[in-house]
């Protein structure tokens, strides 16, 4: 375990240079996996107000208007997740 002072005399060798070049060298490292993870979470968000969008369309399939809309904003909600599944995926391989 340290003690104070020498956490204290550690503390005072640290130069923001240090800083600076760790967080040159490790925030790439982090940046990429955390943009993977969200974009397959938005994905996900996305293709559930797809299924959502669908189903009502199902349910109101007499109704032309209600059919219409709600398959377009069901389209444009897949289109929006598979894009971000996609960015995900083309993240990953870099």
């Amino acid at each position: 375990m340290m003690k104070l002072a020498e956490a204290v005399r550690l503390a005072k060798l640290a130069r923001p240079e240090h800083a600076r070049q760790f967080a040159q060298h490790m925030v790439p490292h982090v940046v990429r996996p955390a943009q993977i993870i969200w974009n397959r979470a938005i994905g996900a968000v996305f293709l559930l107000f797809a299924v959502s969008f669908l189903s009502y369309a199902y349910v109101h399939r007499d109704n032309a208007m209600a059919l219409a809309l709600s398959l377009f904003c069901g389209s444009v909600m897949v289109f929006f997740g598979l894009a971000s599944f996609l960015k995900a995926r083309r993240l990953g391989k870099k």
